[in-house]
């Protein structure tokens, strides 16, 4: 009631669940698989998790779990190759902001235009709903993961100290406009 009650004083309908249908594509040469995640993708969602951060999952299982149940607003790709889950995005859409949740590469497959490619994606998809800009955190020591996103145009915004839970590290608030608003 409450989310149905947020929707309509903020002027944000209610969506059918986002759709996606898998694909198969090309990165590199090499063929992968693009489909949505499933509540069936959790383990594999942790292990890479596990293996991009030196053993820690910054999301447990219960993150994920109601991160994946949202689906009129919140969309979860994955990104296979030989049946194993290499890369995972998520992010989150409104009418007013999109932002994104999370972005993992399985270490062995980084550096090859993984992550390019999945945030590409998702910000195609920001722009066709409409929303009017696109956000993100990032830990402030990930150069390369900054150095990415600014790339593809996002500027720098606030510091939010002590963002992550784990290690208290602060996260860099990043925000690429999409459309003005009137």
């Amino acid at each position: 009631m409450w989310k149905k009650f947020r929707q309509w004083y903020n002027n944000e309908t209610m969506t059918p669940p986002l759709s996606f249908t898998a694909q198969e594509i090309s990165l590199g040469g090499k063929p992968f698989t693009l489909r949505r995640a499933t509540e069936a993708d959790l383990d594999e969602l942790l292990e890479v998790e596990r293996h991009c951060y030196a053993g820690t999952t910054p999301w447990d299982r219960t993150s994920f779990t109601n991160e994946l149940r949202k689906v009129n607003d919140t969309l979860y790709l994955v990104l296979i190759t030989h049946d194993t889950i290499i890369a995972f995005i998520g992010c989150w859409f409104t009418t007013h902001e999109s932002h994104i949740t999370n972005l993992a590469v399985e270490p062995d497959y980084q550096n090859a235009g993984i992550g390019r490619f999945l945030m590409t994606w998702m910000i195609r998809q920001s722009q066709e709903l409409p929303s009017a800009k696109l956000t993100l955190e990032v830990r402030v020591s990930n150069e390369p993961a900054k150095h990415l996103y600014r790339k593809l145009g996002f500027q720098d915004g606030n510091i939010k100290k002590a963002y992550y839970v784990a290690d208290n590290e602060d996260a860099l608030n990043m925000l690429l406009p999409l459309r003005t608003t009137p």
